[in-house]
């Protein structure tokens, strides 16, 4: 990495300036990707890279020990095994599931082709989807990947590569990437999760912390018939909510037009059913508890949800989070959340915990919990098993790193957007879990 004079000196390039990004030399990142653990192997479509916070998506790739260039061999710039995608049908795409803000590799393409030889280029995308620049270079080497590398000055989540031929194919190695960390904390707005409500210690449980000074507004609801719909099988007909704070039950409907003030409910988020349970109200800041259960002891499938109805006061949702059953299929938890900030982009830490639930004295936790988070395009952004496999000393870092090695967990940062957080059993079973989310500043 140290032959930086020696690498441009193969390069033949057209660099579209921009004052959001500029050519820097090799440089060591918080994350980096050598391909090494994947051995010689195929590479599916969106294998997530980089420690986890990024997915690379395109065709025909693979990781192997060389990779022919029509006139050369390509070798890895590290170790001995680079990826490599033969001629492609498509691009070649790394999404970041938290933005960063430099991002390096080695490459490698086609020599003295009998087909010619086509620039490689790189086009960066924020967090929006704005272009912010593009690279465009011809590899003239002798097989040793050539470095190039950017820092960004608009935080970078998608960076794509394609070919001027439209299919050239690409060697890559020795990826370098540091996440941008200057964003402010992603403001919670609402959570809203689905999943199966029975009775007793299996009834749903949302949990919700509102952190500052000032009161805020919120608005908490149970839904369940509404759900048949959406073609949800199974919806509870009669949902109850109660309201608690840490030492008592503090506000509770059954039915939501009962309530004293359900006109004062926004008309876009009143429930469709009468029988749907709502409860508008001012609180202070603190620690709450939304418990959601079936009329008469019933159970089936419901959705409870917090809004955060006065994001302008001097108040946050901190963290929010939903205790529930797990099932299979359809009767998995599903937890979204809308996060916003300033900025566009904010940090936050998802948690599916299950075997650490066992020591708060709940009865049938999920004893394998899977951790799977979704942009509103519902495409899959990032994902987790057990929490240690990648991003260890980070989650460790926040205080807020799960008891059990097999809950799951994902630091990540996000887009002002709607997200689903899905948890599921690895191992095709059933139990109780939490999913959570908290602000990380």
């Amino acid at each position: 990495m140290a032959s930086l004079g020696a690498a441009t000196a193969y390069l033949l390039f057209a660099f579209t300036a921009s004052a959001q990004v500029t050519v820097v030399p090799p440089f060591v990142g918080d994350h980096s990707e050598t391909w090494e653990r994947f051995g010689v192997s195929n590479i599916p479509d969106g294998t997530f890279i980089l420690g986890g916070i990024a997915a690379i998506t395109g065709t025909d790739m693979v990781t192997a020990k060389r990779f022919v260039m029509c006139s050369v061999v390509g070798r890895p710039s590290d170790g001995t095994i680079l990826m490599d995608s033969d001629r492609p049908s498509g691009p070649l795409t790394i999404l970041f599931s938290q933005p960063v803000s430099a991002f390096g590799a080695y490459w490698g393409s086609g020599l003295r082709c009998p087909f010619g030889d086509s620039p490689s280029i790189l086009t960066f995308q924020d967090v929006n989807g704005n272009v912010i620049g593009s690279d465009s270079f011809i590899y003239n080497g002798d097989g040793t990947l050539m470095w190039r590398g950017y820092r960004f000055g608009t935080p970078v989540k998608t960076i794509t590569r394609t070919a001027g031929d439209g299919q050239e194919g690409v060697a890559m190695d020795g990826l370098q990437a540091i996440v941008a960390t200057n964003g402010p904390p992603l403001n919670l707005g609402n959570i809203s999760t689905r999943g199966l409500v029975q009775t007793g210690d299996q009834v749903m449980i949302g949990g919700f912390v509102i952190g500052g000074t000032a009161p805020k507004q919120v608005l908490i609801r149970a839904i369940g018939p509404s759900l048949a719909s959406f073609n949800v099988a199974g919806p509870l007909q009669d949902p109850m909510l109660s309201l608690h704070d840490t030492s008592s039950e503090i506000a509770s409907n059954d039915d939501w037009q009962s309530a004293p003030n359900s006109g004062q409910i926004p008309t876009n988020l009143r429930p469709q059913d009468m029988r749907e349970s709502a409860i508008l109200i001012t609180l202070q800041p603190g620690q709450y508890t939304a418990i959601v259960s079936g009329k008469g002891g019933t159970t089936g499938v419901a959705l409870v949800e917090v809004y955060d109805l006065d994001p302008n006061s001097g108040s946050k949702l901190e963290n929010i989070s939903t205790r529930g059953f797990v099932g299979t299929g359809a009767n998995v938890m599903i937890g979204g959340f809308l996060g916003g900030a300033s900025n566009g982009t904010g940090k936050v830490l998802i948690r599916a915990i299950g075997p650490s639930l066992s020591g708060s004295g709940v009865a049938n936790p999920l004893s394998d919990p899977v951790l799977g988070l979704f942009n509103a395009n519902g495409q899959r952004i990032n994902s987790n098993d057990n929490w240690k496999d990648n991003q260890q000393a980070e989650i460790m870092a926040t205080g807020l790193a799960p008891m059990n090695d097999l809950d799951s967990a994902i630091l990540t940062t996000l887009a002002s957007g709607s997200y689903t957080a899905i948890v599921s059993d690895k191992n095709g079973g059933t139990g109780v879990a939490l999913v959570e989310v908290f602000r990380v500043q």
